[in-house]
């Protein structure tokens, strides 16, 4: 699935037309609107691709939390952020921490990929997560 202008919508449509559907691959930010919707919608998926996009880190916690099926999550090449309190606003993170890793330790497969020295983490980061 590309990147789309009402992705939420899309995935309500996508939930109620394939109820078989297993697996999706996205290119479009996962906020948490999306991945809200994601859980709401698509509680059967069991192999999830958001790579090189924009992906907070509440994001992932609600994807991990609430896809109880998941079998494969792959998030290599995004741009994972944590939005902190005032006066700071958002953190770019360069390693998920522990709290993250003990989630993603019951998938089968967990794809994970970030550096500055690689050349597809440097087109998310300068695309600002939406592939062009």
């Amino acid at each position: 699935m590309p990147s789309v202008e009402e992705p939420t919508y899309v995935i309500e449509k996508i939930g109620t037309s394939c109820k078989r559907i297993f697996g999706l691959k996205t290119m479009t930010t996962c906020d948490i609107l999306f991945a809200s919707a994601l859980v709401s919608f698509l509680l059967n998926l069991k192999v999830l691709s958001v790579r090189c996009t924009k992906l907070s880190k509440l994001s992932l916690v609600i994807l991990l939390d609430g896809l109880k099926k998941l079998k494969v999550l792959n998030i290599s090449h995004c741009i994972i952020t944590e939005y902190l309190p005032p006066p700071a606003q958002m953190k770019i993170l360069t390693e998920l921490d522990e709290s993250i890793l003990k989630k993603v330790s019951r998938l089968d497969k967990f794809l994970t990929f970030i550096s500055d020295s690689c050349i597809m983490c440097q087109r998310t980061r300068n695309d600002e997560g939406f592939m062009r």
